[in-house]
C-alpha cells in the first residue's frame, strides 16, 4: 500500500500483467494463447505496450527510477549496475536514479550497527547469515560475494558512472551502517547519494503491513517520492503533488 501511494505522488500507474494474458488480436488457436513462450514472444517482438496498454500511453523508458526494498535493494543495485555496462545497448531504455530501502548487504568484516544490534529486532545476524548461505552457492559462500557487499575493490563499473542513489535505512537495523558506507562512497565521486534515516524504526518499517501506516512509514514516502520527482520530470514540467 505505501509503495502504491509512492507510485501514486509521483504520477505513475501501477501496472501488472499476467502470464496467461495475451492482448487481443493476437490470440492464436487452441491452448498456444496461454502460454508463457508465447506472452514472451509478444513482449521481445511488439515491445512492453502490448503487454501493458498503461506504458505506451504514458510511460517514458528514458527515465526509469529503480526502487528496491531490502534484498530487493540489492537486486536493484545489481541491474543498475549491468544497465551502466550495457549503455547505449538499452536504448531507449535508460535508468536515470535507483532508491535502496534497507537493502540487505553484509560483508566479512563487522560493521558497528552489526556488533550493536545483532540480537536484536526482526532480522538478526543469525538470520542474515543464514539468508546469504542459502542464496550462494556452496563454492561461493562469501560476505564479501558482490551481491552481498557492494563496497568490495574492483566491481564494474567504477562509482563514479553509477546513477543517482537515495538509501532509506532505519536506526535499529543492523545493516544500515554497510548501506550508509555505500552512500558515502558514492559521493566522494559527486554521485547524488543522500542518506535518509528513521529515527526509532526497524529494517522494512516503511513496507511491513502492519507498520505501513505509522508516521515514520509515512514520511519515508512522502520524502522518497520529491527525490523520485527530480528525475522522471522533465525540466520546465516538473510534477504536481
Amino acid at each position: 500500500e505505501a509503495l502504491c501511494w509512492l507510485a501514486r505522488q509521483s504520477n505513475l500507474a501501477e501496472c501488472t500483467k499476467s502470464l496467461g494474458y495475451v492482448p487481443s488480436g493476437f490470440l492464436r488457436s487452441g491452448s498456444d494463447a496461454y502460454r508463457p513462450d508465447l506472452h514472451r514472444e509478444l513482449v521481445d517482438s511488439f515491445g512492453c505496450s502490448v503487454v501493458e496498454p498503461w506504458l505506451a500511453a504514458h510511460g517514458d523508458t528514458s527515465r526509469c527510477v529503480l526502487l528496491g526494498v531490502s534484498s530487493g535493494g540489492n537486486i536493484v543495485d545489481h541491474v543498475a549496475r549491468k544497465a551502466v555496462l550495457a549503455g547505449k545497448l538499452l536504448e531507449p531504455v535508460k535508468v536515470v536514479a535507483q532508491v535502496l530501502m534497507y537493502p540487505f548487504f553484509i560483508g566479512s568484516i563487522p560493521t558497528p550497527s552489526e556488533i550493536k544490534l545483532g540480537n536484536s529486532y526482526f532480522y538478526d545476524k543469525a538470520t542474515c547469515l543464514l539468508a546469504w548461505r542459502l542464496f550462494l552457492p556452496d563454492d561461493e559462500y562469501d560476505l564479501d560475494h558482490p551481491a552481498a557487499n557492494p563496497l568490495i575493490t574492483g566491481r564494474e563499473p567504477p562509482l563514479k558512472l553509477m546513477p543517482p542513489t537515495l538509501t532509506i535505512v532505519a536506526e535499529l537495523d543492523l545493516m544500515k551502517d554497510r548501506a550508509i558506507g555505500y552512500s558515502e562512497a558514492l559521493r566522494k565521486v559527486n554521485i547524488d547519494a543522500p542518506v535518509l534515516e528513521y529515527k526509532d524504526t526497524v529494517h522494512e518499517f516503511a513496507t511491513l503491513d502492519f507498520l505501513i501506516n505509522s508516521r515514520e512509514a509515512k514520511a519515508c514516502t512522502e520524502d522518497m517520492a520529491i527525490w523520485i520527482k527530480k528525475y522522471i520530470s522533465l525540466k520546465g514540467h516538473e510534477l504536481s503533488y
